[in-house]
């Protein structure tokens, strides 16, 4: 992994971590950055090695080895690992993936592509590039024995940017069901309101779109709604948004309650989840809000809309901030489209069986076909 930020592929993989049968499998992680919320959440069976300590030399070493080739700084550190392992997973695939190939002791080498690279973030400095797609194509994608993506929009947009893969398919995250309808369980007083409550939990980063949720809430305050959003997460954006908050008179409406290890309770205490992403993979935060039994809100883009089927599990809005807007107001208009889509969205929860998706991480780990793809 890169690192252990609080992100949905992190998540996933602490999930799967306390899932594995550990009278079955040995587990190594390795984390390039000691970085983020979940480093102290690993379990106890696993054995963890941190690349680096400093951050900042991470960012830079990444970027001089994605935008000019220079590895030898990785290679130098995988080096130590003397380890013999029957397969490697580079569970949330990006350059550092590469690291598979810095050692010789992996008989099998899988990808995990947990986002959207049409969308993606890097799109522009690297990916639209065809000699900078040619090239990973053939040093990284073609060497891998397998690559397995967390929806079909994710899959689809790599098909066109990378081509297929021999051994390719999709794996729904594995979200521990039990555990998130335990921990919606503990009472939390500050998040019990009787206005109603729009919730939203992602990194404060661009891609999510949390300056267009701004922007719709600013509209639809303005045709005369009481609402409030609360907004949990933090990243590089967080000063950027609380100045879109000042500048639309949102302070009142609009809440960044910042990072909650335990986002449940104050997801099950609002009206609709809202996920006003530009581009996702397959939003795990998207799948609790539907084990939780939420209504939910999302943008038109991949990830979101597969998992919602186009507004028929959840409420869809097109990528602009008027039409985030009407979908809002449409909510709070009309209290039986709350009734429907919350049992749409406990019917689509039926997708994410525990026991079915660890199955299929046991059948790649062990170098079989997984039956469910």
């Amino acid at each position: 992994m890169p690192s252990l930020r609080g992100g949905g592929a992190e998540r996933t993989l602490i999930n799967l971590l306390k899932k594995v049968d550990y009278d079955r499998y040995d587990i190594d992680l390795i984390a390039v950055s000691k970085l983020g919320p979940y480093v102290n959440q690993v379990p106890d069976e696993i054995d963890v090695t941190f690349l680096y300590k400093n951050n900042f030399l991470v960012r830079t070493l990444g970027y001089l080895h994605r935008a000019f080739n220079i590895e030898w700084f990785f290679k130098k550190k995988m080096a130590q690992i003397n380890k013999k392992y029957d397969v490697g997973i580079s569970f949330l695939d990006s350059n550092y993936t590469d690291l598979l190939f810095f050692t010789e002791n992996i008989d099998r080498r899988i990808a995990f592509v947990h986002g959207s690279y049409l969308t993606h973030s890097n799109f522009e400095k690297f990916y639209k590039h065809p000699e900078y797609r040619e090239r990973i194509k053939k040093s990284r994608y073609e060497n891998l024995d397998g690559i397995y993506f967390v929806s079909r929009d994710a899959m689809s947009d790599f098909i066109e940017l990378f081509g297929e893969h021999p051994n390719m398919g999709v794996v729904y995250n594995l979200i521990d069901r039990i555990a998130v309808l335990r921990k919606s369980q503990k009472a939390h007083d500050d998040f019990i309101s009787d206005t109603f409550t729009f919730t939203a939990v992602g990194s404060l980063i661009p891609i999510k779109g949390f300056d267009r949720l701004i922007r719709a809430s600013a509209i639809a305050r303005e045709d005369g709604y009481e609402f409030k959003v609360k907004i949990a997460g933090t990243g590089i954006e967080e000063k950027n948004l609380l100045c879109m908050i000042q500048d639309y008179n949102l302070e009142g409406v609009i809440h960044l309650v910042g990072f909650l290890k335990n986002p449940y309770p104050l997801m099950k205490e609002s009206d609709v989840f809202v996920m006003s992403s530009v581009s996702e993979a397959l939003p795990t935060v998207l799948c609790e809000a539907m084990i939780l039994g939420l209504p939910t809100l999302v943008t038109n883009c991949s990830g979101c809309r597969g998992l919602v089927e186009n507004g028929e599990y959840g409420m869809m809005a097109e990528q602009n901030d008027r039409d985030l807007a009407n979908k809002m107001m449409l909510y709070m208009d009309q209290s039986e489209l709350k009734v429907h889509y919350r049992k749409k969205s406990i019917e689509r929860a039926s997708l994410f069986d525990d026991d079915r998706i660890l199955q299929v991480y046991y059948d790649i780990f062990e170098g079989k076909k997984p039956v469910s793809l």
